[in-house]
C-alpha cells in the first residue's frame, strides 16, 4: 500500500493522537503535515503534493468552505469536528456532518468514510480528465483541419502561428536538413519561426549544432519524439536548451522516403510541462502534412529541395 501523504490543518495535538492512533491500527503507512490555519494550508499546498486534507471545521482565519474552494478540486478534503463523548466524556474526532467518528474504544469505525472521499475524489478526476482528453481530441481535430488548409495554400506561418496559439507555445520552428542528404545531419537551416508576443526569437541563425545530436538522431531515425527535458540529456544539451531560455521542448520528425528530413520544434519558456498524448499527435499529424506536402511539391517541381512551396 502506497503511504498517505497528509495535509492536517488546524486539529488539536490531543485529536491528532487519536488520527495517527487510528491510521496505523488500520495498517495504513502515512506521513503528515500539520499547520495550524487555512493560508498555511494552501502555501503548503503548493510546496508539495499531498494525497488527502484533513481539516478542522473551525478554522482560526477563515470558514472551512473557503479552503475546500480553493483547494477541493485539486486534493480530495475531510472535514472533521472535535468532540467529547456525552456518555463516557472520551475525545472523539468525527466526520463533520456523518455517523464517522474515531476515538479509544472505536478506532476503525470512520475508515469507510476515508476510503470513500479518496475513491470518490478520484473517480471524479478520472473524469475531469477523460473529459479534458476528449474536449481536446476535438479540438485538436479542428486545428488540424485548419492547418491542412493553411498548408494547401502554402502558408506554414500561418499553420503554425494557430498552433502556437491553441497550444499555449512561446517558440514553433522548423529546421530542414542541409542537402546533400549524404552531408553531415548535424547541420540543420531554420525554415521558419513564429514566437509569442514578447518571447524573442531564437533561433535566427542559419544553421545549427545540437549538442550529443546523435541521440536526437537516433530518436528521429526511429520516428520518435525527442522530449526535453529528459534524464538522458547531456551537459551540453542542458546548456543548450537553456540558451533558448526553455523549460520545455518538444522535436517531431518530419520523415522522407529514406530516413528523416527536418523536424518541428516547439518550446515553453515559462513552463516545465510534460507533453500529453494528444499535443504529440498533433505535431505528428502536422509533421506528416508537411511530408505529404513536400512529396507533392518534389513531384511537380524541379527544385526538390525540402517545404520550397511553402512560406
Amino acid at each position: 500500500m502506497k503511504p498517505l501523504n497528509l495535509l492536517i490543518v488546524a486539529i488539536q495535538k490531543e485529536y491528532l493522537a487519536l488520527l495517527e492512533d487510528s491510521l496505523g491500527y488500520a495498517g495504513y503507512k502515512f506521513s503528515i503535515r500539520q499547520v495550524a490555519s487555512k493560508q498555511l494550508a494552501i502555501e503548503a499546498f503548493y510546496e508539495s503534493k499531498y494525497d488527502l486534507l484533513i481539516s478542522n471545521c473551525l478554522l482560526p482565519d477563515g470558514k472551512i468552505t473557503d479552503l475546500a474552494n480553493v483547494l477541493g478540486s485539486q486534493l480530495p478534503c475531510l472535514v472533521m469536528t472535535e468532540g467529547h463523548c456525552p456518555v463516557t466524556a472520551e475525545r472523539v474526532l468525527a466526520v463533520t456532518e456523518t455517523s464517522y467518528y474515531i476515538n479509544c474504544s472505536n478506532k476503525l469505525g470512520w475508515i469507510p468514510a476515508l476510503e470513500n472521499t479518496l475513491a470518490k475524489w478520484k473517480n471524479n478526476a478520472r473524469k475531469k480528465i477523460d473529459q479534458h482528453n476528449q474536449n481536446h481530441e476535438s479540438l485538436y481535430k479542428k486545428v488540424l483541419a485548419r492547418c491542412e488548409d493553411e498548408l494547401a495554400s502554402d502558408s506554414l506561418s500561418n499553420a503554425f502561428s494557430l498552433l502556437l496559439e491553441v497550444m499555449d507555445l512561446s517558440r514553433i520552428y522548423l529546421y530542414i536538413k542541409n542537402q546533400p542528404a549524404s552531408g553531415d545531419a548535424q547541420d540543420l537551416t531554420l525554415k521558419i519561426e513564429v514566437t509569442a508576443p514578447g518571447v524573442p526569437a531564437k533561433h535566427s541563425g542559419k544553421t545549427i549544432k545540437i549538442p550529443g545530436f546523435n541521440r536526437w538522431n537516433a530518436l528521429f531515425d526511429a520516428k520518435k519524439p525527442v522530449l526535453e527535458p529528459s534524464a538522458n540529456m547531456t551537459g551540453a544539451e542542458i546548456q543548450w536548451l537553456s540558451q533558448q531560455d526553455a523549460l520545455s521542448l518538444l522535436a517531431v520528425p518530419i520523415q522522407g522516403n529514406v530516413g528523416w528530413l527536418g523536424f518541428i520544434g516547439l518550446e515553453d519558456t515559462l513552463n516545465s510541462r510534460e507533453w500529453t498524448q494528444a499535443e504529440i499527435g498533433l505535431i505528428e499529424s502536422v509533421a506528416s502534412l508537411i511530408q505529404k506536402k513536400n512529396t507533392t511539391s518534389a513531384k511537380t517541381s524541379r527544385n526538390s529541395k525540402l517545404l520550397t512551396s511553402l512560406a
